[in-house]
């Protein structure tokens, strides 16, 4: 019968060793899979030619208005910042950026920069609605699965607000703001945003805010991205308008804007895996790995074949002979004995030498002396000890005798 194994020791250790990548790859996915998907995955909204996206408006703005410069950090251009979230987007992060905009007008303002042309740093939010997938094979393509979920959508504004579906028909430009164009609106309801800190420039009848600006800050919401996105570009009329817009909301800079791409490439969130695989931790992980690494190679290359386990009752007479030795030991009959031994012993010896005479260890004294008292040592042994040296005696006697 053949009991070598099925697979080849290179099958094996192909396979062993691939089980172990990868499950470390699933680890380390499962641990920095948010910030692959941000890095690799799906691109900013500015960088996008679905309906959807925003490229065509970066290329407008590009085109006709280019800022003045062209920073390494976007978030410190004193142009228009142009905020793409998506509805995974961290409403922290958004609101990060914002108070960074903020903070930094105050200091121009602090340097003493009132005049006209100073440097107020607005913000510009494009909030999300529309859900998109990749298309599977389609060259980068998307294609709309739904609209997003407003409650979070509604934690990417830097204020308290309460949201609005508005006919289109119901929506115009604010009295206030006459610079601002009216949009060619999309045949289907607008989102709007209504609050106590936000004021309309896009203006529902009820009051609610299709683009609004909120509180005193420089920092502008256009909530329905319909009338920005590549989709309504494709008109003319709202192209205009959205360069009328940005001028309205920073005539200073003629309504220069950059579009940010940070959001889309944000830290993830922290957990142990990446505890594990980032410094300090990460020369623990390494010794660890190269350990178990250690202790695979050791355990495959063991010397010879495996040693079986003992039985638990040896085979012979001798085992036997130490089974019987262990028992009587355990009963604590071991000084007993010697009178059986001598019993037996005598019988044996006497039926080798007397020749049918009857057992006596007198009569084995005058074949050879010394027997009797041997016997008598055997018979008065009160020690394992004793018996045991008397034995050894009585196999002398056997030996010289021949017996």
């Amino acid at each position: 019968m053949n009991q070598s194994s099925p697979f080849a020791v290179r099958t094996v250790f192909i396979l062993v060793i691939g089980g172990a990548l990868l499950l470390l790859a699933s680890i380390l996915m499962s641990g920095f899979g948010d910030e692959l998907s941000r890095a690799v995955g799906d691109a900013p909204a500015a960088d996008r030619k679905d309906g959807s996206g925003y490229h065509a408006l970066r290329r407008l703005v590009d085109a006709v208005q280019p800022p003045e410069r062209n920073d390494k950090d976007t978030l410190d251009n004193p142009a228009i910042v142009i905020l793409t979230p998506t509805e995974t987007t961290r409403p922290e992060d958004v609101k990060a950026i914002v108070a960074r905009r903020i903070s930094l007008a105050n200091e121009a303002m602090q340097d003493g920069q009132d005049d006209a042309k100073s440097d107020r740093y607005p913000t510009l939010i494009i909030l999300p609605k529309w859900q998109t997938e990749a298309i599977p094979l389609g060259g980068g393509k998307v294609r709309r699965t739904g609209v997003v979920n407003l409650n979070r959508v509604e934690k990417l504004v830097p204020a308290d607000v309460e949201w609005h579906h508005e006919d289109r028909e119901n929506v115009g430009v604010s009295a206030d703001y006459p610079e601002i164009r009216p949009f060619a609106v999309p045949d289907r309801p607008l989102y709007a945003v209504k609050g106590d800190t936000v004021e309309p420039l896009i203006v529902a009848r009820d009051g609610a805010a299709v683009l609004g600006q909120i509180g005193s800050s420089d920092t502008f919401v256009l909530v329905d991205p319909d009338l920005a996105n590549n989709r309504a570009m494709a008109d003319e009329r709202n192209a205009k308008a959205a360069l009328a817009m940005l001028r309205a909301i920073d005539p200073e800079h003629d309504g220069r804007a950059v579009f940010d791409r940070s959001l889309h490439y944000t830290r993830g969130d922290r957990n142990l895996v990446k505890l594990l695989f980032l410094p300090p931790f990460l020369g623990v992980t390494l010794a660890l790995i190269a350990a178990a690494i250690l202790a695979g190679i050791a355990a495959a290359g063991r010397f010879g074949p495996p040693v079986a386990d003992p039985r638990g009752v040896a085979l012979g007479k001798r085992a036997l002979i130490d089974n019987i030795v262990a028992l009587t030991r355990l009963a604590r009959r071991t000084a007993r004995s010697g009178e059986r031994y001598a019993d037996t012993m005598l019988e044996v010896t006497s039926r080798r030498l007397l020749a049918g005479e009857v057992p006596s260890p007198e009569r084995l004294d005058r074949i050879h002396p010394g027997y009797s008292d041997i016997d008598r040592r055997l018979r008065n042994a009160d020690t394992e000890s004793e018996a045991l040296a008397a034995a050894k005696d009585l196999h002398a006697w056997k030996k010289e005798t021949g017996a």
